[in-house]
């Protein structure tokens, strides 16, 4: 990787320099014609006046015609003054210009010696980073920093420089066991030498480590920003030899090994981390990347902290792994980002998070809870086949598109409460193993939760339905309410199984209701709830048990069969 033909800002131009051109009035042409023109008006005045003075008489006419021969002199002589005047500009000019040749050879002479000294600056730093010796690699890394400080010209060529060290393959030195775990060497016994192979391993990885933190550090410092800039503001700052921050630099760590990684308060354009390894906590809180980041198949094995992070373009974390809390905080995803596939060991927390692209978590796992309470999405939110093995709390997320959860599995609480649903919200064959929770969640457009399972308590109280809400074959295992619930258009829970108590009590149905072949084996409570158009609930089925405790709408009543009984619309006005 060469540095050379690289020119740092101000440097002289390498075109080869224009031929001088002289204006036509001081080229050969344009002298002999400025002369010509004058004597010759000249002789044309001396010729007037001397047919003027021939016409005069007496002692006045010799001294006529002397004045004409003067004039005429006079204006040869201007002439020939004109053409030196001329010749002596043109002579300035060129002497101008062989002085600006000289000054312009000057400049790429030093220009020349300055990209030389860099190069061979360069080239030893490089050379230094192949040593066998920690110390010497050490020493490659500091010349390396201080060469981009003062030539902002080369910092992104020293940038991939360090992160191509960090990608060369490494294998970190085992942790130091504690000391209570360590098992005392027996009295009046000397321990055993270690091999001398295997000490001389574990030193040269202590060093590398050590060697491999401080080309982290180096990057680290130089890609944060002053405390007194504004990420906006980051992109308007001029490379300046003084400033320690190092403006729109892009990093290209993938498949890199790195340790302890903390780079808050980052500003960075083009960031790759694919399939990176992270030991120990990695710290992005407060960055911001302006150009694409991309975490896929990344692998943290600590804590990941991306809180307030933003990302002003797409960011890809498809498949990567996080194996202690990953926390996105109110951080800012301004495109769409990626998390297919991804596994959460620990926490997940995006509380507050803010989506304005579309937001990919289908078969994405989470172990632990996750939390996504306050987030926005902006575009499609696609959680389709993701598992929540714990709680996953959605409390006051707006979704402003489509929210796609189906076939998703919530082996803990799925928490909705106040969430709002502007596009279609799709739960088709979503499991919920425990709580369900819809309190006050508005749904703007179709809600579909056919052939859903709730196992556990499920509650819709007070949730509000303006699109068709389709219960379609889904099946309650737990109680399930649906008070003060309010459906704007048609509710379909036909087919559905209600094995706990049920509640619908004044709950408003503005359109059909439709319970046709609805299975009802817990204690069901319809009072005044309010049947706008009608409901249908032919061959709806109640287990029929003498502690029942029914509340049906009036006009309805209860016909008892063998094994289920048979609700039936009576046209009296009779509570059933």
């Amino acid at each position: 990787m060469s540095v050379r033909g690289r020119r740092s800002p101000g440097a002289v131009d390498d075109a080869a320099p224009r031929p001088l051109r002289w204006p036509w009035f001081l080229s050969d042409q344009g002298l002999l014609t400025a002369a010509c023109v004058v004597v010759g008006v000249g002789i044309v005045a001396s010729v007037m006046m001397l047919l003027i003075a021939t016409d005069v008489r007496g002692p006045d006419r010799a001294k006529l015609q002397i004045e004409a021969i003067k004039y005429g002199l006079g204006f040869v002589a201007a002439g020939g003054a004109a053409a030196a005047l001329l010749l002596a500009v043109r002579r300035q000019r060129l002497s101008e210009h062989t002085h600006e040749l000289e000054l312009r050879k000057h400049a790429h002479t030093e220009a020349d010696a300055t990209e030389r000294r860099v190069t061979d600056l360069y080239t030893k730093a490089a050379e230094q980073l192949g040593s066998t010796d920690a110390a010497v690699r050490l020493a490659g890394l500091y010349a390396l920093e201080r060469l981009a400080q003062n030539n902002p010209a080369q910092r992104q060529t020293i940038v991939n420089v360090l992160c191509a060290y960090l990608r060369m393959p490494y294998t970190p030195p085992p942790a130091p066991a504690p000391l209570a775990s360590r098992t005392p060497a027996p009295p009046n016994e000397l321990p055993l030498p270690a091999p001398v192979s295997a000490t001389a391993d574990a030193r040269t990885a202590h060093q590398e480590l050590q060697v491999r933190l401080t080309a982290q550090r180096i990057l680290t410092a130089h890609l944060r920003l002053p405390a007194d800039l504004e990420p906006q503001q980051a992109a308007a700052v001029a490379p300046d030899p003084c400033q320690t921050f190092w403006p729109a630099m892009d990093l290209d760590l993938t498949g890199a090994t790195l340790m302890a990684w903390d780079v808050d308060q980052a500003h960075v354009h083009h960031a790759a981390f694919a399939a990176a390894t992270f030991h120990g906590p990695a710290s992005f809180a407060n960055a911001s990347f302006t150009g694409t980041a991309r975490f896929g198949g990344a692998e943290f094995t600590g804590d990941a902290r991306f809180a307030e992070a933003i990302f002003a373009d797409q960011a890809d974390f498809d498949a990567a792994t996080v194996a202690g809390v990953a926390e996105f905080t109110q951080a800012v995803f301004a495109e769409d980002v990626g998390f297919r596939h991804a596994t959460f060991q620990g926490v997940a927390d995006f509380a507050e998070a803010t989506f304005s692209g579309g937001a990919w978590f289908r078969d994405a796992t989470f172990h632990v809870n996750a939390e996504f309470r306050g987030a926005a999405f902006g575009l499609e939110a696609d959680f389709r086949q993701a598992t929540f093995e714990e709680n996953a709390g959605f409390r006051d997320v707006v979704f402003s598109a489509k929210a796609d959860f189906d076939r998703a599995t919530f082996s803990g609480g799925g928490w909705f409460g106040e969430a709002t649903f502007c596009g279609n919200a799709w739960f088709r064959k979503t499991r919920f193993r425990d709580v369900a929770w819809f309190g006050k969640a508005h749904f703007g457009a179709d809600a579909r939760f056919r052939t859903a399972a709730f196992a556990g308590d499920t509650a819709f109280r007070t949730a509000t339905f303006d699109g068709i809400a389709e219960f379609s074959r889904a099946s309650f295992a737990a109680e399930a309410v649906f008070d003060e619930a309010t459906f704007a258009a048609s509710a379909w829970f036909g087919e559905g199984n209600f094995a706990g108590r049920t509640s619908f009590h004044t709950t408003t149905f503005a359109d059909a209701a439709w319970f046709s072949d609805t299975i009802f084996l817990g204690d069901t409570g319809f009072a005044e709830a309010r049947f706008a158009a009608g409901a249908a609930l032919e061959e709806a089925r109640v287990l029929p048990r003498e502690d029942r405790n029914d509340t049906w709408p009036r006009g309805w009543w209860l016909v008892p069969g063998t094994e289920f009984g048979r609700l039936l619309h009576s046209p009296a006005d009779t509570a059933g």
